[in-house]
């Protein structure tokens, strides 16, 4: 039966059964069956429309996913409004730093001296010790804490209880995930495990692990009195220990910060005047907690609110493809819509069809995409360093997913549905045809806001690129490339100079250094440093750490003025080095070897000066920075191994690993690539990199899925023309070049709009960074002709067809 019969029986039928079923149903049973034929009969747009809708909902589900994680980070814990942690403000020079480390003795003091506090513990900034039994030895990451920390955090008990968990100072608390590497689902409590080969620690108690999207990672806890010790006498003017505080319900945050900071004010010496301490709230620790002179910045917020953003463009970008190629093929319902109006249908039953219809398109297309999203999770989750999952029984996924099928529906239909509701149907029924010029208009500005969309993702993947190799290439003062680092254990400090030899002599090893810790890392900083000529007035931030003599070669550094340390470092104990930027500010011209830099009373002779490099912040500006001779007595340090070129990594690290293993055979060996550790910190624009460009490839996926309908469409309106012209003698790459015009003048205007909106995008971006590229200019026009490309060849596959096509054929067809 011809579709506008089929159409118009079908409205006598469901009108004499309107006593029967109630209309709303009748009408939401038309609505899925009109929307079901129309997918058959044209199955090549509706999979177009379908898969292109399915795509951008997926986007925005993982989006959504990763959106939710961010913003309900520390949900876990029940107290969250009322945990804070403690921040060091401090100036020197002019120039003001936040820092998470407090002193020492703030904790207890304060607990007794400021009302509103209701439990405060310190925290130190973590530790990996070997853990063995019996045959099993893990390295474990974790915590020396005030037990206090327990009531702040209120874990979920699995064994023991918080009132003895730590309440001695050989105890220790572990996480349900450390408890079964060891005991394998066994009871844990009451037994013992060794810590690096000497203490006995016993198990009090088994806590749930914490989420990955919480503030703390901890494998085990131990009553912070074990070690507090080593952090010398209670000191007020040094900042050494994290503090977390919580607060009774009733407290006020401004009143108790004023009555902190003149708290640690009276306690510290008279001539610190240029710190002072306040409480940071847990609910901006992840989307803000990023300080500039002082001032709290924006940090992970502006991510989400780039991704929410992206989230929406792609979901638009979906819905245009939607309305592109429902009013194209609109001519191929005129006659339906105008059956349907002459037997009485209004155009409020006719918008709510087509509304109808597109519902169920989209709720189709949700179903795929939830199938997609999940098939792509595993990947996903990978790629951002989460634990994200999906299931309807998640009250807020099935809420997300509705209006998702809601928004979606309405907006890609509204405007198909009030554009062919609208036809005059005695026109159409004539034969007429509905002017095209206004709906034309939309669909190109449909199609350039797609392409706007688009390049404007690819202009920002490309830029946040560049930015991160630019980065990465920077003269970091150091050679990163060829150096394996593994942290100096147990008895290795005793025989450092024969362990040092071996390595030399495998034959792959240039040099062996030892540091404190990594050259990326300085820890320490102070202001307390003296020398003479020194402006009274002025205090700068001077970092230092602890090396040995082979540590400048080992990371190929330069000495720019006088000489290295000498292999007789207890002899040399007295002597320091400087980097370039501490001695400009000791003196002008730099050249300060020879001269005496004092601390603590204690005069220090500068053997050399080193070039600056790169530490702390990768994107910021060298720091005046110290080098003293490191002293291995309490045990701890890094080894840093540069390695020949061409060496075998592999056999290199077997090599390194025997030997430690020789020396150190109750530690296992540890090893990392220098490379590696630079790598992670580039960790959030990796990851922002990565996303931009899977969103980018898909935003432009979904582009063309709609170009190449409405390119067929086109093709097929226009093939009389096309087959005449080919008649009369017109060639291929011209009539290819007619069918393309169009289009590509579309893309070609998307450029345009998109470049300002990018650079406005980018370049503030770009800003936020102390060390960073120009904007690439050159990047626009490769992402013009990417994208005219891209476009070219997606609309030229129909425009070949339709050119090549048999105009004889075409023509008696038509």
């Amino acid at each position: 039966m011809p579709e506008p019969l089929r159409t118009l029986s079908e409205f006598h039928s469901s009108g004499n059964k309107a006593s029967e079923t109630p209309r709303g149903i009748i009408m939401i049973q038309n609505f899925i069956k009109s929307a079901f034929r129309n997918l058959w009969k044209t199955k090549g747009y509706s999979f177009l429309n379908i898969f292109g809708l399915a795509l951008g909902i997926a986007v925005t589900g993982l989006i959504f996913l990763w959106v939710e994680d961010e913003l309900t980070y520390n949900d876990y814990f029940a107290n969250k409004q009322d945990i804070y942690i403690t921040k060091s403000k401090q100036t020197y020079d002019g120039n003001t730093f936040v820092f998470d480390a407090t002193p020492v003795p703030l904790a207890e003091a304060a607990q007794a001296e400021i009302p509103g506090i209701l439990h405060i513990a310190r925290v130190d900034w973590g530790n990996s010790p070997l853990f063995s039994r019996e045959d099993k030895k893990i390295y474990l990451q974790g915590n020396f804490a005030d037990p206090a920390i327990l009531k702040i955090l209120q874990p979920k008990f699995l064994e023991g209880n918080e009132a003895t968990a730590m309440d001695q100072n050989d105890k220790i608390v572990l996480t349900a995930s450390a408890a079964k590497k060891f005991f394998n689902g066994e009871s844990a409590v009451g037994k013992t495990l060794k810590v690096d080969n000497s203490d006995l620690l016993t198990v009090s108690a088994v806590i749930e692990d914490f989420p990955k999207n919480s503030s703390f990672s901890f494998d085990w806890l131990v009553n912070m009195k074990k070690v507090v010790d080593s952090y010398g006498e209670p000191n007020w003017g040094s900042n050494s220990l994290q503090t977390f505080v919580q607060l009774a319900p009733q407290a006020d945050l401004e009143q108790v910060n004023a009555q902190l900071k003149l708290f640690v004010e009276n306690k510290k010496n008279s001539d610190r005047p240029n710190s002072e301490n306040f409480l940071y709230p847990m609910e901006r620790w992840n989307m803000y907690n990023v300080f500039k002179d002082g001032i709290e910045q924006e940090g992970k917020i502006k991510n989400v609110r780039l991704f929410i953003s992206i989230a929406w463009l792609v979901l638009l970008i979906a819905c245009i493809n939607f309305m592109n190629l429902s009013t194209a093929r609109s001519e191929k319902r005129a006659k339906e819509v105008s059956m349907r109006k002459i037997v009485g249908a209004k155009k409020n039953s006719l918008v709510a069809q087509f509304l109808g219809e597109s519902i169920v398109f989209t709720g189709i297309a949700a179903a795929i995409a939830v199938g997609m999203i999940k098939l792509c999770l595993p990947a996903f989750n990978n790629m951002v360093s989460k634990e994200l999952s999906i299931g309807m029984d998640n009250p807020l996924h099935f809420v997300f997913l509705i209006a998702i099928i809601l928004v979606c529906g309405l907006v890609s239909g509204s405007y198909p549905a009030f554009f062919l509701s609208s036809f005059d149907p005695l026109l159409t029924l004539k034969g007429g045809k509905r002017k095209a010029g206004s709906s034309g208009l939309i669909r190109k500005g449909l199609v350039v806001t797609q392409f706007t969309a688009a390049i404007i993702l690819m202009i920002c993947t490309a830029i946040i690129y560049l930015q991160i190799q630019h980065t990465k290439n920077r003269d970091l003062g150091f050679d990163r490339s060829q150096v394996i680092t593994t942290d100096l254990l147990g008895d290795m400090p005793d025989h450092i100079k024969v362990i040092k030899q071996e390595l030399i002599n495998t034959g792959n090893i240039e040099s062996v250094g030892i540091s404190e810790r990594s050259v990326l890392n300085v820890g320490s900083n102070t202001a307390g440093f003296t020398w003479d000529g020194k402006d009274p007035k002025s205090s700068p931030l001077i970092g230092y750490t602890f090396a040995d003599e082979d540590f400048v070669p080992a990371l190929s550094m330069k000495i720019i003025d006088g000489r290295n340390f000498r292999k007789d470092l207890l002899g040399d104990s007295s002597s320091v080095l400087v980097n370039e930027t501490l001695a400009k500010l000791m003196q002008p011209d730099g050249k300060v070897a020879g001269k005496t830099i004092g601390f603590a009373e204690q005069p220090l002779t500068i053997a050399g000066v080193l070039k600056d490099y790169v530490h702390n912040d990768i994107y910021g500006k060298a720091e005046p920075l110290l080098l003293s001779p490191i002293s291995l007595e309490n045990r701890k340090g890094l080894l840093n191994i540069k390695t020949k070129a061409g060496a075998d990594y592999q056999v290199v690290a077997k090599q390194i690993e025997s030997i430690l293993k020789k020396y150190n055979p109750d530690f296992p060996t540890t090893i990392k690539f220098l490379d590696d550790t630079f790598n992670n910190y580039f960790f959030s624009e990796l990851m922002l990199q990565k996303l931009a460009s899977l969103f980018a490839i898909l935003a432009i996926i979904i582009s063309c899925l709609g170009l190449l309908g409405l390119a067929a469409f086109a093709a097929e309106q226009r093939a009389r023309e096309v087959s005449i012209r080919k008649v009369l003698g017109a060639s291929v790459s011209r009539l290819v070049k007619m069918l393309n015009k169009e289009f590509i003048i579309l893309v070609g205007l998307s450029c345009l709009i998109a470049f300002p909106v990018a650079y406005w995008f980018m370049n503030d971006w770009l800003n936020g960074y102390n060390y960073h590229m120009e904007m690439p200019w050159m990047i626009f026009i490769f992402v013009a002709l990417a994208a005219l490309a891209i476009a070219l060849i997606t609309i030229s596959t129909q425009a070949l067809r339709a050119a090549t096509s048999n105009p004889t054929k075409t023509l008696r067809n038509q």
